[in-house]
């Protein structure tokens, strides 16, 4: 009976795999020994492979049999034959230890072996088996919201501000920041459709400006909204605490609630 739930249970979770879209996980790539190489699923005539499990869905090796059918794999492909992966699942086999010219994964001093992943900055990355023999991080391609090479092109380059690794965005995708961070609606026509207010400036601009200066203790302190996606909340809310103690010569001083206007 318990051999029987185990069968059904795995039946189970292949078919919520194949709903979501994904494949089944069968494990990582395992080392074959090179007195056990050869074809084994591969020759077998009509099928190769067999979806259920099925005792005669196996090949003689070494005076017993191994097998070709998806229930052999439950157990570390224990009952598999060698060439069961490569034939039956479409996963290459790893070359034996003295091939690898690489044997494992390096990040940040550390070693990874074939299989284990490490997230570097938004991506997750995964040792697998390269090219010649070589192991190597393969990783996904989100883009993240900090990146290196921009906070060094901008850096570069003669923008009158540099950028800075904030630590509290690393890690995460662009996409993060978009939906967590910004939070703002397109606007709707008719103030698409606004037109600029033109002022006559009387005089130039003065070379820099810093509203901490000019309105002492007047100012609100710069709030972080963190993942709530309520740019427009905090940012309306902070002008308008300013621009109330301000007008006022300080006698209104408050932090306006951005979560009244989320409420």
């Amino acid at each position: 009976m318990k051999l029987l739930a185990l069968i059904h249970l795995f039946k189970f979770i292949c078919l919520l795999n194949l709903v979501a879209g994904q494949a089944p996980y069968y494990g990582p790539a395992r080392y074959v020994d090179d007195d056990l190489r050869g074809d084994y699923c591969r020759n077998r005539y009509p099928v190769t492979c067999c979806r259920e499990r099925d005792d005669t869905c196996s090949v003689p090796i070494l005076g017993t049999v191994c097998y070709c059918d998806m229930f052999c794999n439950r157990t570390n492909n224990a009952d598999c034959c060698p060439d069961f992966q490569a034939v039956c699942l479409g996963i290459s086999p790893v070359p034996p230890p003295g091939q690898l010219t690489q044997k494992f994964c390096h990040y940040q001093g550390r070693k990874y072996y074939l299989g284990q992943t490490v997230k570097i900055n938004c991506n997750k990355c995964t040792c697998q088996l390269k090219e010649n023999e070589i192991l190597d991080f393969a990783c996904e391609q989100n883009v993240c919201l900090v990146r290196s090479e921009l906070i060094n092109t901008i850096n570069d380059g003669r923008y009158g501000w540099k950028a800075s690794n904030y630590s509290i965005f690393w890690g995460k995708t662009l996409n993060d920041g978009i939906k967590h961070r910004l939070g703002t609606f397109k606007p709707i026509r008719p103030t698409m459709e606004m037109t600029e207010i033109h002022q006559i400036m009387k005089g130039p601009l003065p070379p820099t400006f810093d509203a901490r200066q000019k309105w002492r203790n007047l100012i609100t302190p710069i709030r972080d909204q963190g993942d709530c996606a309520a740019s427009w909340a905090f940012s309306t809310t902070a002008l308008a605490s300013d621009r109330l103690a301000i007008e006022s010569l300080g006698v209104e001083r408050m932090e306006l609630s951005p979560q009244h206007l989320l409420s």
